[in-house]
C-alpha cells in the first residue's frame, strides 16, 4: 500500500470520528452554581458541551458561563432556543420555583426536572412534614408553628434534644434546653409569617437515598452516609454538609426495598393524585436507628452539595441518555436497573472559618492525585495572580473512589493534608466511626 493511500485513509477515518464525536457530543445547560451543580457539570462535561448559569471562576474552567439570572426563565428559554441546546438540568430552587420546567414544557424543550407545584414539596418544609404525616411516613414527632408564644410553650415541657428550622430554609439548630432555644426562636419570628417547625432529634445514622423518576416509574441511583454535624463525634450545629460516603453501606438490601415501596412510591402516587407528577431526581434525607428503624426527614430535588460528587463518583450510566429517557417516554419500558461500578466514594468538605481573610489563597492543588475530584463552593473566587481564594463558608468538597470505604477515606484525607489556606477547617472523622 502506498504511503499516500496510507495518509489518505488516515485522514478519512480520522475525519468521520470527528463527525461521530461531534454527533455524539450534546449541548447541556444546567441551572444553578453550587458545588452539587458543579459536581454534575464536571461529570457531564466529560463527554458534552455545559452551558452554566450563574457564573463562578471556577466553574469557567470547563464549562461556557451565561450571565442571566436563574429565575429569568424567558430569557433562559430564549438562549436554549437560539443556540440549540439538547437538554436543560435545573438544580437550583429560585430555577424550579419559578416553573420554568412548565415554561419549557409548552414550548417543547427538552428539561429534567420536576414541575414548580412537585418541588414545593421539597422545598416547603412544612408541608413536607404535613405529607409525611399524610402517607404514614415514619418522621419524628413534630409540630409546626405560626407564633411565637405556641413554639415557647411547646418546647418548655420537650424533651431535649431537639430540632428547630424553619420551612423555606436548609439549615437546622439542635438544641438541649428551653433557655438556648430560646432566643433562636424570638430571633426566628421577625419575618412575618415564618413558620418553626420542632421536631424530636433522632439518634442514628444521617442518609441520604436517592431515585430517578420520571413519574410513574423510579430506580435507585445512589445513596450516601451524611454528615451534617459541624464538629467531630456529630457535635455541634446541623450544617448543609460536613461530608459523606457513598454507597451507603449501612442500608440493607431490605431497607432499600423498604424505602422504595413506603417512602418513593407513596409520594409519586401523592404527586400523580395531586395532578403533578414529578419527574426528576427525587431524594430521601432520614436516619437509620440501630435497631433498623428508618426515619424520613424530608426530600430533596437532587442530591446534595456534600454528597453529589461522591454518589455520582460510583455511577456508571451515561446521565444524558438516562435524563433523556425521563423526559421522552422511554425510561418506563427500557430502563430496568441503574448501573454502578463498585467502588467506594468518600468526600470531605473543607470550610474557612476566619471572616477577615482578604488574600487567601487555596494552597496545594496542583499536588492533587489526577484521580480525586474536586467540587468547589460558588463563594471561590480568582485573584489577579490567578489562584483560587477562599472566603468564608463552605470552600470545596474533595472525593476520592477506592474498592472498600476504608481505603477511599484514607485516600481523601491523604488528599486533603496537601491543602491548605488560612482559617481552614474540616471534619477529620467522616466516615471514620461507621468503617
Amino acid at each position: 500500500m502506498s504511503r499516500l493511500l496510507v495518509i489518505l485513509l488516515n485522514f478519512f477515518f480520522l475525519e468521520h470520528i470527528l463527525c461521530y464525536n461531534a454527533f455524539m457530543r450534546k449541548k447541556i445547560l444546567i441551572i444553578g452554581n453550587g458545588a452539587k451543580e458543579y459536581a454534575l457539570a464536571k461529570k457531564l462535561a466529560e463527554k458534552h458541551e455545559i452551558f452554566i448559569t450563574p457564573a463562578s471562576d471556577t466553574l469557567k474552567e470547563f464549562a461556557q458561563c451565561l450571565d442571566i439570572r436563574e429565575d429569568s426563565v424567558k430569557e433562559l428559554l430564549e438562549f436554549v432556543v437560539e443556540n440549540g441546546i439538547d437538554l436543560t438540568i435545573p438544580i437550583s430552587s429560585a430555577a424550579l420555583k419559578s416553573d420554568i420546567v412548565s415554561l419549557f414544557n409548552e414550548n417543547n424543550q427538552p428539561i429534567f426536572g420536576p414541575c414548580k407545584e412537585a418541588a414545593n414539596l421539597i422545598f416547603d418544609k412544612a408541608l413536607a412534614k404535613k405529607v409525611l404525616y399524610k402517607l404514614r411516613i415514619p418522621t419524628p414527632k413534630f409540630g409546626i408553628f405560626e407564633k411565637q408564644n405556641m413554639v415557647l410553650d411547646y418546647i418548655k415541657n420537650l424533651k431535649a434534644p431537639f430540632v428547630l428550622k424553619t420551612n423555606d430554609s436548609n439549615s437546622a439548630a439542635v438544641f438541649t434546653s428551653y433557655q438556648s432555644a430560646k432566643k433562636l426562636v424570638e430571633a426566628s419570628f421577625i419575618e412575618k409569617g415564618k413558620k418553626i417547625i420542632i421536631e424530636d432529634y433522632i439518634y442514628g445514622t444521617p442518609f441520604s437515598f436517592y431515585t430517578i423518576t420520571d413519574g410513574y416509574k423510579a430506580l435507585p441511583i445512589g445513596s450516601s452516609i451524611t454528615y451534617k454535624h459541624s464538629l467531630e463525634g456529630d457535635g455541634g450545629q446541623l450544617t448543609s454538609g460536613m461530608g459523606a460516603c457513598a454507597p451507603n453501606y449501612k442500608l440493607s438490601i431490605d431497607n432499600v426495598y423498604y424505602l422504595m415501596d413506603n417512602v418513593i412510591y407513596p409520594a409519586l402516587d401523592y404527586f400523580e393524585i395531586e395532578g403533578n407528577p414529578y419527574l426528576g431526581i427525587l431524594g430521601v434525607n432520614g436516619i437509620l436507628t440501630e435497631d433498623g428503624r428508618i426515619f424520613v426527614l424530608g426530600w430533596q430535588s437532587f442530591m446534595q452539595d456534600c454528597d453529589a460528587a461522591a454518589v455520582l463518583e460510583v455511577l456508571n450510566e451515561d446521565l444524558y441518555s438516562l435524563f433523556k429517557s425521563c423526559i421522552i417516554g422511554s425510561f418506563s419500558d427500557e430502563t430496568d436497573s441503574i448501573c454502578f461500578n463498585n467502588l467506594h466514594s468518600a468526600s470531605i468538605v473543607l470550610t474557612c472559618r476566619n471572616k477577615n481573610n482578604k488574600e487567601n489563597a487555596i494552597q496545594g492543588l496542583e499536588n492533587l492525585d489526577e484521580d480525586s475530584v474536586l467540587s468547589f463552593y460558588p463563594i471561590v473566587k480568582k485573584n489577579k495572580y490567578l489562584e483560587f481564594e477562599a472566603e468564608y463558608g463552605p470552600v470545596l468538597s474533595i472525593s476520592a473512589s477506592a474498592s472498600t470505604p476504608a481505603r477511599a477515606v484514607n485516600k481523601v484525607y491523604e488528599e486533603v493534608e496537601e491543602l491548605s489556606f488560612n482559617g481552614l477547617y474540616y471534619r477529620k472523622d467522616i466516615c471514620k466511626i461507621q468503617t
